[in-house]
């Protein structure tokens, strides 16, 4: 009896102890990654508390929780000065409730802000693919990236709050570590107000559904696609543009949303109302790379440039007049995964969870893609070191391939044209990206044509590939 006493009494007190302590930390910034950087946390006390410092005895002193509403409890957070560049952040914050500071922890501050070499990763669509989420995200956490673009649909249902606490739980140790930038998705927008709550971002006219911030050489544009029609954003886009085409400082305009342009998956078309606008924007100033989410797969646009042509690629990726934009889908965070009907304007193609990094090294911007488990799906470099190019100059050119007939049954025709000759290999993936055909060639024509036997294979979209030397070539191609 004497022993049963005992559990119970144990186990009223552990009832009686508050049922949740800080959580949910997460770092975002009012600016770019040194200027204007802030933590927040949740916690259902009244008076939290940081202190911080570049080293373990935490120097810079002691600060009262900055506190608003949460979703259920309460959200704290301490806005940073401009912090020591490449630095460690040590600090702890104080429960309230306990009235006792929790763990040391540390956070690694950014290169300088004039850096012209840095990289960062962008991803999207976790929705309620929790443990995908925390794959991808513990993932991204290893590459140590400045910071992160998501690209919006974070949760299936923005309201509930049960979901955004999986979704920080899951992503533990991805968002104690990393500055994310944050794009609107459709299922975030379900409650529009605990999404611009939620997160520290910088504002525009008094709201952080669109802005723009400046790190290293380059320029970063988050746009809010679930208001493509606002005028004032478009008009804002237009003239943050034009201003960065006037800084000699930005080498490289970057621009990230949720609802995608150029898309294979289910919701091709969504955006097709303002090619007028906002890519007409894209064009028009040169932007280097747009990133987007929302079909969940990776996706990678041929250099798109409207200015010269609506129905086939440019030659090259740049932004010079007549080069074009490179366009990625990477919505493969956790959501249920899409596949897509092959078009003209995509270069890669993999219906797998995934994320990118982008490194920025002066005039070169190289991104890789990586899957779930690590594995990359996908590398490519735009380079604008070219002499007098006027940042025009690309690593990536595009020779023309085409295939036919398009969707084929069993013999497919590869048509490719280029100024190269000598071996050539011809390669065929399917959306695995596992090898099924591969063929040796001699090409001593700049045209060359290749006919394959593709009846064997299982119906299916694949990705043709000629290869000679450092190019590569690929288009994509549905067997029926």
């Amino acid at each position: 009896m004497r022993g049963k006493r005992l559990i119970t009494i144990a186990a009223l007190a552990a009832i009686s102890l508050p049922v949740f302590a800080i959580r949910h930390i997460r770092w975002g910034s009012s600016a770019g990654p040194l200027n204007g950087l802030t933590i927040t946390w949740t916690n259902n006390g009244t008076s939290d508390s940081i202190r911080w410092g570049y080293t373990p005895s935490y120097e810079m002193g002691a600060f009262a929780g900055i506190m608003r509403n949460g979703y259920s409890d309460k959200f704290f957070k301490h806005v940073f000065p401009t912090v020591n560049p490449n630095s460690t952040i040590y600090y702890q914050l104080y429960d309230s409730n306990t009235q006792s500071w929790g763990m040391q922890k540390t956070f690694a501050a950014a290169p300088p802000s004039n850096t012209t070499a840095f990289s960062f990763c962008a991803l999207g669509d976790s929705r309620n693919g929790l443990s995908v989420w925390q794959q991808v995200s513990n993932l991204a956490n290893s590459q140590a990236a400045s910071f992160t673009l998501y690209n919006g649909d974070i949760v299936d249902n923005g309201g509930s709050a049960s979901e955004w606490n999986n979704w920080f739980n899951s992503g533990t140790a991805y968002l104690e570590n990393n500055i994310v930038y944050h794009a609107l998705g459709n299922h975030d927008a379900q409650s529009v107000p605990t999404y611009k709550n939620i997160f520290d971002l910088p504002h525009v006219n008094g709201s952080n559904l669109y802005y723009s911030f400046t790190y290293g050489n380059a320029l970063f544009i988050t746009l809010n696609s679930e208001d493509p029609a606002n005028q004032a954003q478009a008009s804002w886009l237009v003239s943050t543009l034009s201003a960065a085409a006037s800084d000699p400082s930005i080498i490289w305009k970057v621009v990230s949303f949720h609802r995608p342009f150029y898309t294979i998956g289910a919701h091709a078309g969504e955006m097709n109302a303002y090619f007028g606008t906002w890519w007409k924007a894209f064009d028009d100033y040169g932007v280097d790379l747009i990133v987007n989410g929302h079909d969940h797969m990776y996706e990678r646009t041929k250099p798109i440039n409207r200015n010269v042509s609506t129905g086939s690629p440019v030659a090259s990726y740049g932004s010079q007049p007549g080069q074009g934009r490179c366009q990625i889908v990477c919505g493969g965070a956790g959501a249920p995964l899409y596949t897509g009907t092959p078009t003209w304007a995509i270069e890669k193609y993999q219906s797998k969870y995934n994320f990118c990094k982008f490194s920025i090294n002066g005039y070169e911007l190289c991104g890789t893609t990586y899957d779930n488990y690590g594995n990359i799906i996908d590398t490519f470099c735009i380079n604008k070191s070219g002499p007098g190019t006027g940042f025009g100059n690309s690593s990536t050119i595009f020779n023309s391939i085409s295939v036919y007939p398009n969707p084929v049954q069993s013999m497919l025709t590869i048509d490719y044209f280029s100024s190269q000759l000598g071996e050539a290999t011809i390669l065929v993936y399917n959306m695995a990206g596992q090898e099924v055909v591969r063929k040796e060639v001699l090409k001593e024509e700049q045209k060359l044509l290749v006919k394959l036997d593709m009846s064997v294979y299982a119906r299916g979209a694949y990705t043709v590939q000629v290869v000679m030397g450092r190019q590569k070539d690929n288009l994509l191609i549905v067997l029926q």
